[in-house]
């Protein structure tokens, strides 16, 4: 946690969730379910989430899908 607390969205979709299997490597390059794709995205976006201090979480939605969190601390300053 942070002492200015954080800032959270959650994208959610209705699609087959993410196997078990992947659940495991789901972050880092080069993996993808798809079959043309270079399995990058979630690996740059996590990158820079990172470097940003934050978080990026998936998990399974509670009516079937994917859920990813993304959290970034809040900006404190004015």
């Amino acid at each position: 946690p942070h002492a200015g607390g954080c800032v959270e969205a959650a994208f959610v979709d209705r699609g087959p969730g993410v196997s078990p299997a992947m659940r495991e490597r789901l972050f880092q390059p080069f993996q993808t379910t798809k079959a043309e794709g270079m399995g990058m995205g979630l690996s740059i976006s996590n990158s820079i989430i990172n470097a940003h201090d934050g978080t990026l979480r998936y998990a399974d939605a509670p009516d079937g899908g994917a859920c990813f969190t993304l959290s970034l601390p809040a900006c404190t300053e004015n």
